[in-house]
């Protein structure tokens, strides 16, 4: 049922600030007719709802945080992350396998929040310019492009978690409204994804007032990554290498290898960095109770990483990936990552205020890799793997030799330095699924071996055939979304 809400001025700018919306995505109206006549009138209230929208990614929706399901939708079906004794029955149902349209992990109404909030900005900021005679064209153009790519990737993590998706770009800005739209094909998807980033990309500012901001806020840059990446999902080469080598030109460099930890994850905003969602205190992350082994308990590292990734060997202690010692080479088993302040401290809970990286340089490097081991610039390739390597402090044993001229070996090799240099940050099974659904799924036995190494004994032969099916891929679509809109459709692998 359609739950009204009537929202007055003050509290939509609360909202905006916090991040706090309704009950389903179909329901957020952060705006109803009255307010949205007394608001967007002056370059402040433009900003202020552009900062809501950012505010909307670092916050607590209906019980999670954008990070902890960017997390979860990009580790958790990849088997390097296995649960702890606090994971929830939810969890524990994706890992075998057993995810039913009832899992709250299917729950897409924070990134709909967040949708609706830029969709706001890009329809009804532009109307300050009538009324604010200090509001400069150009400052406007940014924020309406700050809107789009932050649109951009909300929609981006959507599509590549449930395929055909609901396609809203329009503002949802009266409680008369009774918005049930059907999904869109994914294709269709992409492409509004694309447009998106082509207008955002010439009007957005390439860096902003502070380092903060311009990590923490949407640029020409963090643009360009975006680019890559989603060209890379639509096996787009030549575009996703252009969008790279823009990125690659601008103001970033690779931390040394010494300082990996302390200046990428402990103080974050590295000159790595790209483009971060933000925490300060009062705003804590989700992450302490995601990762510790003491409180919440939730995830660890599977303990085949350290060999089947970082090449550990316990006959040669000595030869260690030096990303594996930030990473997991902990006898607990945790993700070091995100509650290490050094090779032997942990954070407190109350500190616990870690930046959520979306985009950094390497992870980018490594696209561009991706995409020129597809369109015969192999060598060139071989060349960037070899210096993510030698930054990352990997060991002989697991360096590869593809042939520079075998795009799928080429892949491969590159896909498994992805999981070395970005191991928990949200990355593997997006890695993994694209790389396996290339050329009509020709990899697809990738999916399956990360499936053998660590999925449940019990349950193998049933994650096995399910992921021969490509359409159990996708995740369902939470039954809380069917009930409230009656156009929407389950995800046909779960109709059986």
């Amino acid at each position: 049922m359609m739950i009204k809400k009537y929202i007055s001025y003050s509290l939509f700018a609360l909202l905006l600030m916090m991040g706090v919306g309704c009950d389903s995505w179909l329901d957020q109206r952060p705006i109803n007719g009255v307010v949205k006549q007394d608001f967007w009138k002056t370059k402040e209230q433009v900003r202020s709802a552009l900062m809501g929208a950012y505010a909307s990614m670092n916050g607590n929706y209906r019980g999670y945080h954008l990070a902890e399901r960017m997390f979860v939708w990009g580790e958790l079906r990849g088997y390097m992350v296995a649960l702890n004794t606090g994971a929830s029955f939810d969890e524990i149902q994706v890992i075998l396998g057993n995810i039913q349209s009832t899992n709250r992990i299917s729950d897409w109404s924070g990134f709909y929040g967040t949708i609706n909030l830029c969709n706001n900005v890009i329809d009804n900021g532009p109307g300050a310019l009538d009324t604010d005679p200090t509001f400069k064209v150009e400052d406007l153009n940014n924020y309406v492009a700050e809107a789009k790519a932050i649109r951009a990737m909300m929609y981006f993590y959507l599509v590549r978690s449930f395929g055909d998706i609901p396609l809203s770009i329009e503002a949802v800005d009266s409680d008369e409204d009774q918005l049930t739209i059907p999904k869109t094909a994914r294709a269709e998807v992409l492409q509004q994804i694309v447009k998106d980033l082509e207008e955002a990309e010439p009007e957005i500012y390439a860096q902003h007032e502070t380092n903060a901001d311009s990590k923490g806020r949407m640029t020409r840059y963090a643009v360009n990554a975006l680019q890559a990446d989603v060209y890379l999902w639509m096996e787009n080469y030549e575009a996703a290498a252009t969008a790279a080598d823009k990125v690659l030109a601008g103001p970033y460099a690779l931390v040394r290898q010494e300082n990996w930890l302390q200046e990428i994850f402990v103080q974050g905003n590295s000159q790595e960095s790209i483009f971060e969602i933000q925490y300060a205190a009062p705003q804590s992350n989700p992450f302490y109770p995601m990762f510790s082994t003491t409180i919440g308990r939730r995830y660890l590292a599977y303990p085949s990483v350290l060999e089947e990734t970082f090449g550990f060997s316990i006959d040669s202690p000595e030869d260690i990936d030096l990303r594996s010692i930030d990473a997991t080479l902990k006898s607990s088993g945790e993700i070091w990552k995100y509650i290490g302040l050094g090779p032997n401290q942990r954070r407190e809970q109350t500190d616990s205020y870690a930046n959520w990286i979306i985009y950094r340089l390497a992870d980018v490097m490594l696209m561009k890799a991706e995409a020129l081991s597809q369109i015969g610039r192999g060598e060139e390739a071989l060349e960037i793997v070899a210096e993510i390597r030698e930054r990352g402090g990997a060991i002989p044993e697991t360096e590869e030799n593809p042939s520079a001229s075998s795009a799928n070996d080429m892949v491969r090799y590159i896909l498994r330095e992805r999981a070395r240099e970005l191991a928990f940050e949200g990355k593997w099974w997006f890695d993994l699924l694209r790389v396996s659904k290339m050329n009509d799924y020709s990899n697809l036995d990738l999916l399956l071996n990360a499936a053998i190494v660590n999925a449940p004994e019990t349950n193998l032969s049933s994650i096995l055939n399910q992921l021969r099916d490509t359409r159990s891929h996708y995740l369902p679509i939470y039954n809380v979304e069917l009930n409230a809109n009656p156009l929407l459709e389950q995800n046909p692998y779960y109709l059986k």
